[in-house]
């Protein structure tokens, strides 16, 4: 248990490092093509830049700190993220294609960039993630005590851990940490209409 909570949390610091390398990279993209702008452009770059730094470092500090408010946050910055650095990416293969070498060293090293942020995006929905997370470690101890037909899941509105039997869960079934529905109406729907 303690090596899985271990590992747990270098993959944590990994992320968080992550965060914030490339939220500074993007910063200072940002600002490089805002010095190239003249007027009222530039002040409307710089008030981007600085905004967009504000943000991102704000996500990561919430993110490093183990801030629930900033789980969801994290992960749509994460997102955005690796959309920026494909379309980064996608814009040196073409200036490499037109023969700037340097655009094709920049390009491949973004390519293992994206994949390595891609695979480790599956750590914001890995259940033992999440509840270490949010300090709920104990429940992590539980899922050794399920039950054949058990799991463990995350509620998706207050991301508390839960014991669930997938196969018998329904749109009645309510998380008992919040009280909301553990099956949203759509998949609910979705399922239904499958059946019939």
């Amino acid at each position: 248990m303690g090596k899985d909570l271990a590992t747990i949390q270098r993959v944590h610091r990994s992320m968080s490092s992550t965060l914030l390398w490339l939220t500074l990279l993007f910063f200072f993209l940002l600002l490089s093509f805002t010095t190239g702008l003249k007027g009222s452009l530039f002040q409307i770059g710089m008030f981007i830049s600085i905004l967009t730094l504000t943000v991102g470092m704000t996500i990561y500090y919430g993110f490093s700190r183990r801030k629930i408010w900033a789980y969801r946050l994290a992960i749509v910055h994460w997102l955005f993220l690796i959309l920026i650095c494909s379309l980064i990416t996608l814009l040196d293969l073409i200036s490499g294609i037109q023969g700037d070498v340097m655009s094709v060293i920049m390009a491949i090293m973004l390519i293992f960039i994206v994949i390595g942020m891609v695979k480790r995006f599956t750590s914001f929905s890995n259940p033992m993630f999440m509840a270490w997370y949010i300090g709920q470690s104990s429940n992590i101890l539980a899922s050794s005590k399920l039950q054949s037909n058990e799991m463990m899941a995350a509620c998706p509105h207050c991301l508390s851990i839960l014991a669930v039997k997938p196969l018998d869960l329904s749109g009645a079934d309510l998380c008992p940490n919040c009280g909301d529905k553990l099956v949203s109406d759509e998949v609910v729907a979705k399922f239904s209409a499958e059946e019939e």
